[in-house]
């Protein structure tokens, strides 16, 4: 009986052991779940980081996006005017340009009909003139060729 009783504290110091290094190895466990628990927490504190930032991003893209159209429809709203303006300079342009050069041949129109008339009046004169001469020169012409020789 002794050595059954020896061999059972022998189990049971046996069984203690094993059960203090389970014991240590629940500890470890416990203490690895533990630091599994945090590292769970903190990527879940990191994602909703990232998320947000994510978000924040995709809003500020959608907010420049806005940005951007209303300045290209602002842009193509100046170049339409700009070139309506511009449209209506150069119309204006014309207009004036055909009303000076109307204007310009109205007054050399005039300018040429008066010297014409000038001309006509003074091609008039000088007819006139020759009819004049040529009339006097047969007068005289005639009486030299009568007068002359009668005096001789």
């Amino acid at each position: 009986k002794m050595a059954t009783v020896k061999s059972l504290d022998t189990e049971v110091e046996l069984l203690k052991l094993e059960v203090t290094e389970m014991k240590k190895i629940h500890l470890r466990l416990d203490s690895a779940i533990e630091k599994i628990a945090d590292v769970s927490q903190s990527l879940h504190t990191i994602m909703a980081v990232h998320e947000e930032k994510l978000m924040r991003q995709e809003d500020q893209l959608e907010q420049q996006e806005n940005e951007f159209k209303n300045t290209v429809q602002e842009l193509h709203s100046r170049i339409t005017s700009n070139a309506k303006e511009s449209l209506q300079h150069q119309t204006d342009m014309e207009r004036r340009l055909v009303d000076a050069m109307v204007a310009h041949n109205a007054k050399a129109d005039e300018y040429f009909v008066k010297l014409r008339d000038e001309l006509s009046t003074r091609v008039g004169v000088l007819e006139k003139w020759r009819y004049v001469i040529i009339g006097a020169s047969i007068v005289i012409g005639f009486a030299l060729t009568e007068i002359l020789p009668a005096m001789m």
